[in-house]
């Protein structure tokens, strides 16, 4: 069935392992003939593919499918393993059949005294890892996520290992296509594996989830983030708090604030304080300018806008009057200076400044 999908569509470098699934399936014709289609497309099998295929065919008595294997390796000057090529010296002696070819493909190791190859013997761990990564680059390729998930729920059940640059694929594909399963299936993947994924497909995640008000994993993530020294960055840190004030969670918005103290400035101050005025913690939010003057945090018209808007949703235009009058203060100030940080800038484009 697996060979079926193939039929019709481009090979990549990967796709070669799809011939270990056929080989592991016992379906030997049918890996030869996905080998076949992607030489003819110019995709070229490597070694380790070479050397697993050739041992599944001995542990399986397929001397005729390691014959065309092994004449494969020979025109490519592919050599076997040792453990390798002593499994393939038993089968043929088992089926009454000529080694010549076998020595022909491995002079290095057809003398008695055998030299131990450098590169290790794949375990079947290393195998069922090579076999599943074909195959979800494939299914990537088709974007076919509903079959990558089983695959990622087998693997994850196995504790087969997968690399991190290709769980971040899948990640960025499902949060792309919004499969929240899916994303969700791989980055628990990564906690179990004890693997990172890269920036991007963090916040791809951190998307995906703010999107759909999955809220919980928001937090699960940022803190996943922190663990693997993954940045940040004050504008990613900003909007996450300022999503969470809109959500009505100032504490969630408060506990990222304090878990990333080299991004308090004053965008992330700013947006604290809109959250605290979003969920009617109007004190709190006066509190924390008072905080940002204490330590001398710069401030900035939007900061000036967050304060005044939310004093008079709250009802207290006596207090939001004395901030505006403030606010003029300090646009006056605010002329003879020269040049505006990029905090500030940001903060002003945020939070929009008059």
């Amino acid at each position: 069935m697996f060979l079926v999908c193939l039929k019709g569509l481009y090979f990549t470098t990967q796709d070669v392992y799809s011939c270990l699934y056929q080989s592991t399936s016992g379906k030997f014709e049918a890996a030869l003939e996905v080998m076949s289609k992607m030489q003819e497309a110019g995709v070229q099998p490597d070694k380790a593919a070479c050397n697993i295929l050739v041992q599944k065919c001995s542990k399986a008595g397929e001397t005729s499918a390691m014959t065309q294997i092994l004449k494969y390796m020979k025109e490519h000057s592919i050599v076997l393993r040792r453990a390798v090529f002593l499994e393939a010296l038993e089968a043929l002696k088992i089926n009454c059949e000529s080694d010549h070819l076998l020595q022909e493909v491995n002079p290095h190791l057809s003398s008695e005294g055998i030299e131990d190859d450098l590169d290790s013997e794949p375990s079947v761990t290393d195998t069922a890892s090579l076999i599943d990564r074909g195959i979800i680059l494939n299914l990537l390729a088709r974007q076919n996520l509903i079959a990558i998930e089983l695959v990622l729920s087998e693997m994850t059940n196995k504790d087969i290992k997968m690399d991190s640059e290709l769980i971040s694929a899948i990640v960025q594909s499902s949060c792309a296509n919004c499969r929240p399963s899916c994303a969700v299936m791989a980055f628990n993947y990564c906690l179990k594996m004890r693997k990172n994924l890269d920036r991007t497909a963090y916040t791809s995640l951190l998307g995906l989830f703010i999107r759909i008000n999955a809220f919980e994993k928001v937090l699960e993530i940022v803190e996943e983030m922190i663990k693997s020294d993954t940045s940040f960055g004050t504008y990613l840190v900003s909007l996450l708090i300022y999503k969470l004030g809109c959500a009505g969670l100032p504490a969630s918005a408060t506990k990222i604030f304090y878990l990333l103290p080299m991004d308090q400035n004053v965008v992330t101050f700013t947006a604290l304080m809109d959250a605290y005025f979003q969920a009617d913690e109007v004190d709190k939010s006066l509190e924390l300018f008072s905080e940002m003057k204490r330590k001398g945090i710069p401030i900035s018209f939007g900061t000036y806008n967050v304060l005044i808007v939310g004093l008079e949703r709250a009802g207290r235009r006596s207090d939001a009057e004395v901030y505006r009058k403030e606010k003029r203060r300090f646009q006056w100030h605010e002329y003879s200076r020269e040049g505006v940080s990029t905090e500030e800038s940001l903060c002003n484009c945020l939070f929009g400044a008059d």
